[in-house]
């Protein structure tokens, strides 16, 4: 098999509150806002980006519509919802991912707080919930 190119971009994790959680994180991790807070119409969702000392990203998810793809999971008592990589093309990836089994979730989409880079969600088999993620054009 073919080793690709693929680069863990963020963590996703569903709460309720993203002020709450982002003060937790902040306390107990000493993470910091690497984003503002943006709303996506498209996911329903509110969300905010937090950085580690390493520059590592969390994304954090709250719903705002009872129809938001992640109402589910929060309604399980949120946390770890997905692992994010950047791909250099999302449309061979995600084709090349459903071609060894995965499930995709939705069409590719702009994403507001990615600046309007396209994502997708792919369930892998036996596996988690996945996003991809344009990489910025150079």
């Amino acid at each position: 098999m073919q080793a690709r190119n693929l680069k863990l971009h963020h963590i996703g994790i569903v709460v309720n509150s993203l002020v709450n959680h982002a003060a937790i994180y902040r306390e107990f991790l000493g993470m910091t806002p690497d984003s503002p807070i943006f709303e996506d119409p498209i996911q329903r969702v509110r969300v905010q980006f937090l950085k580690d000392s390493e520059g590592q990203l969390l994304e954090l998810l709250e719903p705002t519509a009872a129809d938001s793809p992640v109402m589910r999971a929060l309604a399980k008592g949120g946390g770890l919802n997905h692992l994010c990589y950047e791909v250099a093309n999302i449309e061979d990836e995600v084709r090349t991912a459903v071609e060894r089994g995965a499930i995709q979730i939705g069409e590719i989409v702009p994403a507001v707080a990615l600046g309007g880079r396209r994502i997708a969600f792919l369930f892998l088999p036996r596996a988690n919930l996945v996003e991809f993620v344009e990489a910025l054009r150079k």
